[in-house]
């Protein structure tokens, strides 16, 4: 068995998020799909997590397993690419890994960008790229309120009750409010 890690980029807007789910169209599906018809096997693909409907990604970390070995690895992510662009998603990197990697249980970090157009006027190029507010907003104070979110903390509050994650605990690195 072949371990592959992928780095994937997409716009989720007209996605119903990473995850499969009965209904909808979803980004591991689309790609699961189209590595498994140019592999001509039925593959899994596994997200280091997941993505709500119309979140977009930059490196979204995913792996699967194959019997194959591909040996043209930058083949592989053009004739993927072929199948994948159109519905604005591309595989940016593949590497060949050991079956001990896990695109979730091995992640480090994980990087998340909100963005708030804080203006009158609605985006239009930025569309569908972040949340409009109209309200002026006090930067200053939403520094001094994130400052509580960093370090160590227990998150059990903010878990879904179906939340399989061994532990609530998460360490917040930084926060950049600009």
């Amino acid at each position: 068995m072949n371990r592959y890690h992928v780095l994937i980029e997409y716009v989720g807007t007209n996605f119903i998020g990473w995850q499969i789910q009965l209904k909808g169209k979803s980004i591991q599906k689309l790609i699961q799909t189209k590595i498994s018809k140019l592999l001509k096997e039925k593959v899994t693909v596994v997200g280091s997590g997941r993505t709500d409907a119309g979140v977009h990604a930059i490196e979204q970390s995913a792996h699967f397993d194959s019997k194959k070995k591909i040996f043209h690895l930058k083949s592989f992510i053009k004739s993927a690419n072929y199948f994948l662009n159109d519905k604005n998603i591309s595989i940016i990197n593949i590497k060949k890994k050991n079956l001990n990697f896990h695109a979730r249980f091995s992640a480090k970090q994980r990087v998340y960008k909100y963005v708030i157009f804080n203006r009158i006027s609605k985006p239009s190029i930025e569309k569908e790229r972040g949340w409009h507010i109209i309200k002026k907003l006090d930067i200053n104070m939403m520094k001094k309120g994130s400052k509580k979110l960093l370090g160590i903390n227990d998150f059990s509050t903010f878990r879904a009750s179906s939340c399989n994650a061994k532990n609530p605990i998460r360490t917040m690195k930084s926060i950049k409010i600009k």
